[in-house]
């Protein structure tokens, strides 16, 4: 600290104090001398901090405020354990770390777009798919918001090979929702897309839901079946109703109505014959499953053969209910 000459810390000398202030003189002057001895006081005051502060940056080495509550070596200890992303799940730590695992740059996204990109439900939005209809229907039935008008943003996703479904590949109990698609014009998949579809059913308990009818089967045919050697799925078509199987007891399936509706032939299925043997059919009617799903590693893919032209009650719960199995 620093000490006065005559006096002690912070402290006016008395022979200084009286030639400040005379007794004799009078009531203005004296007030005039006590306003200069005041601000004389403050001003000496505020050296005695800055130089104090002043003192405590040499001897401190953490950066950042600190606040009259905490110390320097406080504040160091609260932060020493901060990494980047620390929000974010632990394989997206550092983007060296996500460039490694997929030997891919990793690019520049938006900023409101923000990395990782991981929601609960994320929706096909590609150029095959109807936004104007039976896609849009679907999309409300989920409840996925427009982004200004536009189906951009975190919960659609345009394609399965870039930089997205990097992220969504390592996602946990999530689900994919494919919209019934243009028939004649599904989307053939590129390899890269193939692999990052199957390793996001394979970990992390996700589901991959594939709604429509032959041309959301030829789609399943044509993208992942050559992956595995498995069969075929043979498109087929009958009357219905579809009753509920067994196997529906302990799925999210189990309270849905005993059958589902035809509602004007907008159903169609798979014959339960082209089905893989660990194939799982939760409605179907004759030889004919209307729902059922693929088992991939600890995932699955949910067949849902509606293609969601119109509104039907039954098909809405049935949607919603496709998505639980990955909770």
């Amino acid at each position: 600290g620093m000490a006065m000459a005559g006096g002690e810390e912070g402290q006016l000398p008395h022979m200084q104090l009286r030639q400040l202030v005379s007794p004799s003189a009078s009531p203005s002057s004296r007030n005039a001398s006590y306003s200069r001895l005041f601000v004389a006081s403050c001003a000496m005051a505020a050296a005695l901090i800055l130089t104090a502060l002043l003192a405590g940056d040499q001897d401190g080495q953490a950066n950042g405020p600190v606040s009259t509550s905490m110390s320097k070596a406080e504040v160091k200890s609260m932060f020493r354990h901060q990494v980047p992303f620390q929000d974010y799940p632990t394989w997206t730590k550092s983007l060296s770390q996500i460039n490694e695992a997929g030997k891919v740059n990793h690019g520049v996204w938006e900023y409101y777009k923000g990395p990782p990109f991981l929601q609960r439900v994320t929706m096909f939005s590609g150029n095959d798919v109807d936004i104007t209809y039976s896609g849009n229907l679907v999309r409300r039935i989920i409840g996925l918001p427009l982004n200004f008008g536009k189906w951009e943003g975190n919960y659609f996703i345009n394609n399965f090979e870039g930089q997205q479904m990097r992220f969504l590949q390592s996602n946990k109990h999530s689900v994919i929702v494919v919209p019934p698609l243009s028939e004649g014009n599904e989307p053939l998949l590129t390899d890269r897309a193939k692999e990052r579809l199957h390793h996001y059913m394979a970990k992390g308990h996700n589901t991959l839901v594939v709604c429509g009818g032959p041309a959301a089967l030829h789609w399943i045919n044509v993208n992942f079946f050559p992956l595995t050697g498995r069969r075929l799925l043979d498109p087929a078509w009958t009357r219905g109703p579809y009753e509920k199987q067994e196997i529906t007891v302990g799925t999210p399936f189990q309270t849905l109505p005993v059958t589902l509706p035809n509602d004007n032939n907008h159903v169609h299925g798979a014959r339960l014959a082209s089905l893989p043997m660990e194939a799982k059919s939760y409605f179907e009617t004759k030889d004919v499953s209307v729902v059922f799903s693929l088992n991939f590693g600890e995932g699955q893919l949910l067949f849902i053969g509606y293609d969601y032209s119109y509104l039907s009650k039954p098909w809405v719960k049935t949607l919603i209910a496709g998505m639980e199995f990955a909770s």
